[in-house]
């Protein structure tokens, strides 16, 4: 049986000294190669100016003709939550109204924290459940506040830090699913308990509702409002990343289980109907439905009725979100990896697909859904344009253009190109290239895959990337690998357990093929990735080392035989496998861990690895256990390692913009 070696194991402890030490030596040992120079504050302040670019659309939520804005600047770095009326937003000179600022909550909670997120009550928006991120991690105070009156609301819905889920039920009551001890929490550091908490009722005077094991994944609980009929109570039971059960609860408080595949998702409840996306086929009633599907279940006192396929995607296209407005369901589809939009109403008795308006291509994201209406908030862009708002009304089907976000680099001569190549298997992969044609092959293309969990890589405006890469004749390359949700679960489903090794197949297949056009050379290849992608950008690095230029590694997964071990990982092993468990798993993950893989004698290229210790998702020890084995043999070897922030960045603009900073100058350098 083979081994496994770990001499850096201790960086797991994150309250040890030692590893404190060794993450702020390292990271400020980075920032002096790369960022305390005048060049390098010039980019920074480039960059921090075109995120504070006031012309930037406001992106809101709207609740009875008023917008909703979460606003970041100089002045604000933690930023502030503002208000305005919906005439003044769409007349381009929105009068906004601060409502409190994100900043004012350190002293009260005596923590650093960022806004998480704020949920409005639909029925009384002027009341809101505010989330507040500990460090930018995922753990969270979530606080009741009247936004009207500008205060917490006394003796209101105020629960203390962990990785809870609080929703509104009504004006009264809130499903919570705890997670601030130890008892309430699966393996994964999620919750396993649903209460039902009153208003003027302790937590302790509380109903406990429902309750899974401790290998569970996790819990949520959450209420559908039904415009054309009454609310439901539903409860989402996970296993696993893929695999849970649906319960819906009942005025008394029973949780009942629904007869639904245990690896379907419930994305939406309109007109007495439940919508289903499926990862597998389903076969219901001597009806078959294909996976990838959406499909309309009617629901009636618990019990499911007769089912209705609206979409079934073909070989090119997948299901990417679904919403669902007064009296339409609204699903934003991909088409070889190119944003579409359907709908469909209830009428005569069955949902009939209805005919919209001429959209644009790329990147189509549904931003805001006004609760009673039949409008849809919609972001448009491809690699070379910014960034439209358009407000599409379904009632008179009729999409008018609210925002146009300006120009941030200049896009002349910018060609985007969709390539086809031909991974290890023989499976066809594409990927976008958006570069200036030049003669000879000395491009630097800047690649960005990630291929995990069925999320899909999209064509979106480049921005500070292309002002400060593009601009300067670089490419940039999107990778649309497996692993990843471009074309459904298929894509999926082909590069996940112990066919992980897929994604990073894939990934080569591309660098080669760019190489093998004349495009590139593989001095000149930077490869980045972000959390998966971070694993499958440093397997690709440590196998094959020759063809890459120099790597980009953000908060990633690297030790892929301890990861169940570690924060959330036990959540991932329907993506992964489990080494822990099965011995097939480990062998195949052994063989692709990053980590374990490093080998002394080998050449390998410069190497930027980022983490934070304030990341509760992804666990630091990963990035500083490869940084610090990488760094024995590799002196071109950096570490970026701030304290807050979290696994998805969520800090200040300034330290967004220093990040990204650092990583322009890394590549720009090593990349020749």
């Amino acid at each position: 049986m083979k081994s496994y070696p770990d001499p850096y194991l201790h960086f797991e402890n994150l309250e040890s000294p030692e590893t404190q030490e060794f993450a702020a030596a390292a990271h400020a040992e980075t920032r002096a190669r790369f960022l305390e120079n005048d060049k390098a504050r010039a980019l920074s302040d480039g960059i921090l100016a075109q995120l504070q670019d006031t012309r930037q659309i406001p992106f809101c939520q709207e609740h009875r003709a008023r917008m909703y804005h979460f606003h970041q600047d100089a002045e604000y770095p933690k930023g502030v939550y503002r208000v305005c009326t919906a005439a003044t937003y769409r007349s381009g000179y929105p009068e906004w109204k601060i409502l409190f600022s994100v900043a004012d909550f350190d002293e009260l909670l005596g923590d650093d924290v960022y806004l998480g997120g704020l949920s409005h009550l639909v029925e009384k928006p002027n009341r809101a459940l505010l989330t507040l991120s500990k460090s930018g991690g995922d753990t969270a105070y979530t606080l009741e506040v009247d936004l009207e009156a500008g205060e917490l609301v006394e003796g209101g819905f105020h629960f203390p830090a962990g990785k809870n889920h609080v929703s509104w039920r009504d004006e009264n009551s809130v499903w919570v699913c705890p997670a601030w001890n130890e008892r309430q929490l699966t393996e994964s550091g999620y919750p396993r308990e649903v209460w039902l908490v009153e208003r003027g009722k302790s937590f302790e005077e509380s109903l406990p509702v429902y309750q899974i094991a401790e290998d569970g994944m996790m819990v949520n609980a959450w209420r559908y409002l039904d415009p054309q009929g009454s609310p439901i109570d539903l409860i989402e039971a996970s296993d696993g990343f893929y695999t849970k059960t649906y319960l819906q609860v009942s005025a008394e408080g029973e949780a009942k289980p629904l007869n639904l595949p245990n690896d379907c998702d419930v994305v939406g409840y309109l007109a007495g109907h439940l919508l289903l996306t499926l990862r597998k086929d389903w076969n219901r009633a001597n009806q078959s439905y294909p996976s990838g599907a959406l499909v309309a279940v009617k629901l009636n006192r618990g019990e499911l009725g007769a089912a209705q396929l609206l979409f079934a995607p073909d070989e090119t296209q997948a299901l990417e979100s679904v919403e669902t407005t007064k009296r339409f369901v609204v699903a934003s589809l991909l088409e070889n990896v190119q944003g579409r939009l359907k709908a469909w109403r209830f009428t005569d008795g069955k949902w009939q697909e209805v005919e919209l308006p001429r959209l644009p291509s790329g990147a189509l994201e549904m931003t805001d859904q006004p609760w009673g209406g039949d409008v849809v908030y919609l972001a448009a862009s491809d690699f070379t344009t910014p960034l439209t708002l358009f407000a599409l009304d379904l009632n008179v089907m009729e999409l008018t253009v609210m925002r146009r976000q300006p120009q941030q680099f200049d896009s002349d001569g910018i060609n985007v190109q969709q390539f086809w190549t031909t991974s290890a298997d023989g499976e066809r992969i594409p990927y976008f290239h958006v570069g200036k044609k030049t003669p000879r092959p000395t491009r630097r293309p800047w690649f960005m895959p990630h291929g995990g969990f069925g999320i899909p890589e999209l064509p979106h405006y480049l921005g500070s990337v292309g002002k400060y890469w593009l601009e300067e004749g670089n490419a940039f390359v999107l990778a649309n690998i497996r692993g990843g949700g471009e074309f459904g679960p298929r894509w999926h489903q082909a590069a996940q357990g112990i066919s992980k090794h897929k994604s990073v197949d894939d990934l080569l297949a591309v660098v080669r093929d760019l190489s093998e056009r004349g495009i590139s050379s593989p001095k000149h290849i930077g490869l980045q990735g972000g959390s998966n992608g971070g694993l499958i950008t440093a397997a690709a690095f440590v196998r094959e080392p020759q063809s890459i230029g120099a790597l980009v590694c953000e908060v990633p997964l690297t030790d892929m035989i301890r990861y169940p071990l570690l924060s959330a990982g036990s959540s991932w092993t329907d993506e992964y496998g489990n080494p822990q468990k099965y011995e097939v798993c480990k062998r195949w993950l052994g063989e692709l861990s990053p980590y374990h893989n490093l080998s002394d004698g080998i050449d390998y290229p410069p190497a930027l690895i980022t983490t934070s210790l304030s990341d509760d998702r992804v666990h630091p020890a990963h990035a500083l256990k490869f940084y610090a084995k990488l760094r024995e043999t590799s002196p071109q070897s950096w570490l970026y390692a701030p304290d807050g922030g979290g696994h998805t960045g969520n800090g200040t603009q300034r330290e967004s913009a220093d990040e990204l900073a650092c990583v322009l100058l890394f590549l720009k350098e090593f990349l020749g």
